[in-house]
């Protein structure tokens, strides 16, 4: 996959998880991630716009229905990429939130490492890999990114054909879906969800944290 795919797949990724169905982006919604690109806002960048959106709209009383375009996040994602820009000129020290973003993570990991089960070490490999570049001081958030959808390939690979039938059957009990592109989408969000909370397996995705 390449950067720009990733960048577009990654977004609406994170929107589906926050929004729930339906599971496929608008012409416009398209048209509004391009407009992110074309702008160079990073991709951790529009991901914080996109959680900050969602825990805004959460904690406001006497809310109805729920967030359905992904131009609801437009706002913050541009208040996330000012603070960014903020925060580049001088780039005198890293931002405390970060820090402790970082902090919780590397210790979800260490966690993780030391109690998981060994039905899911096909995942060692990774979480070792990010662990070592915690302890050297290397946290490329992109990468993290990249390596957040390794993970969720490989759960999609390991999991047991029992697990696949009782996510699909839920898929086409629950949920209404156009297509096969979309029942695919929906079926790959609920699956990976389900084994993480199943294993307790964390994020590595600052996005999360």
């Amino acid at each position: 996959m390449d950067k720009r795919s990733r960048y577009f797949q990654t977004i609406a990724h994170r929107f589906f998880e926050q929004r729930g169905a339906p599971f496929f982006l608008s012409s416009k919604e398209v048209d509004l991630i391009a407009k992110w690109e074309k702008m160079e806002i990073p991709l951790r960048v529009v991901l914080e716009g996109i959680k900050s959106s969602f825990e805004n709209y959460r904690m406001r009383s006497g809310r109805k229905g729920k967030i359905l375009s992904l131009a609801f996040c437009n706002p913050h994602v541009f208040k996330a990429y000012d603070l960014y820009r903020e925060r580049k000129v001088g780039d005198i020290r890293k931002p405390e939130k970060m820090d402790n973003k970082k902090e919780r993570m590397e210790f979800a990991v260490k966690r993780f490492l030391e109690f998981s089960s060994d039905k899911i070490g096909y995942l060692r490999g990774i979480y070792s890999r990010v662990q070592k570049m915690a302890s050297q001081g290397i946290i490329d958030e992109e990468e993290l990114e990249h390596l957040e959808r390794e993970i969720e390939e490989l759960l999609l690979k390991n999991a047991s054909n029992e697990v696949r039938e009782e996510i699909k059957k839920e898929v086409e009990v629950r949920y209404r879906f156009k297509d096969d592109e979309e029942f695919s989408r929906i079926f790959r969000i609920k699956l990976v969800k389900y084994v993480r909370e199943k294993y307790k397996i964390p994020h590595i995705s600052l996005y999360y944290y």
